[in-house]
């Protein structure tokens, strides 16, 4: 879509002015970025339109309208801009700036989806896995293997849920840690606790109270509000001497350890 846009400027002789736009907005100047790119949105060059519903969407130099966002979002996601199309399905999902409709948000994710965008995938997955139904299931888990394999750590954890619990695929505690695992490897706190269930309730492996209270611990200082309660069953089964070995481990973990932010669900790209 890129070389298409570049070739829709380059023929119209309109570059020069989308290259000053993206300088402005690099520069925090978003009127003069508005200024470059609302005559090429009008023109019908289909990032423009993106970049013109972005800052509708947020407020950049404009007052912020999520209603022209999604109008400008339209235009640009009816010419196969993914990102338009994956904020347009947000804005459908949520009720901003047009009528909330479920049905809409899943056409418009679903298409940028189908482009290869992790994100939409797994948000749809979302609306899959939240329908309860075995088909969607089924929609759900290969969605999250496709954004999970893109090294996504929600869908990578959401990946890990499907196998814990037997949804859409037969329970595997093995297949669900290694999810997990991988999801967790990046920091992220859901999957941290849910580690620590498995070693509490010695699922696919040996119980063990002490690793189940490092994850606790973990998923609590990376953010995750279940893991207090969780830490209140294994304190109370555990000595000081066995707290102190997991709040070591702990410790251990996260100097060895970076975490990689998770991906925007919305946004400039």
């Amino acid at each position: 879509m890129r070389t298409i846009l570049l070739s829709f400027l380059v023929a119209t002789g309109l570059f020069a002015d989308f290259a000053a736009g993206l300088r402005a907005y690099k520069a925090n100047d978003y009127a003069s970025a508005l200024q470059n790119w609302l005559p090429l949105a009008e023109q019908g060059a289909p990032h423009a339109q993106y970049n013109v519903g972005l800052m509708y969407a947020y407020g950049y130099g404009v007052p912020k309208d999520s209603a022209k966002a999604a109008e400008w979002y339209r235009k640009a996601a009816e010419q196969d801009v993914v990102e338009a199309q994956f904020n347009l399905g947000l804005l459908y999902l949520d009720g901003q700036g047009v009528n909330k409709d479920e049905a809409a948000a899943r056409q418009w994710l679903s298409k940028a989806a189908d482009r290869g965008d992790t994100r939409a995938a797994t948000v749809l997955a979302n609306l899959y896995q939240d329908g309860g139904k075995s088909q969607e299931y089924s929609d759900a888990l290969k969605l999250y293997e496709k954004a999970a394999a893109a090294g996504i750590p929600s869908a990578q954890f959401d990946l890990g849920v499907m196998y814990d619990l037997g949804r859409g695929v037969p329970n595997n505690f093995a297949e669900a840690e290694k999810w997990y695992r991988q999801a967790a490897e990046k920091g992220y706190a859901p999957a941290l606790t849910n580690l620590g269930v498995l070693y509490y309730n010695g699922q696919g492996q040996k119980r063990d109270l002490v690793l189940a209270h490092e994850y606790f611990l973990l998923g609590q200082k990376r953010g995750d509000p279940r893991a207090s309660n969780l830490l209140e069953s294994t304190t109370n089964k555990l000595s000081k001497k066995q707290m102190k070995r997991a709040a070591d481990l702990a410790d251990q973990w996260i100097a060895a350890h970076t975490a990689a932010p998770e991906l925007a669900a919305s946004g400039a790209q």
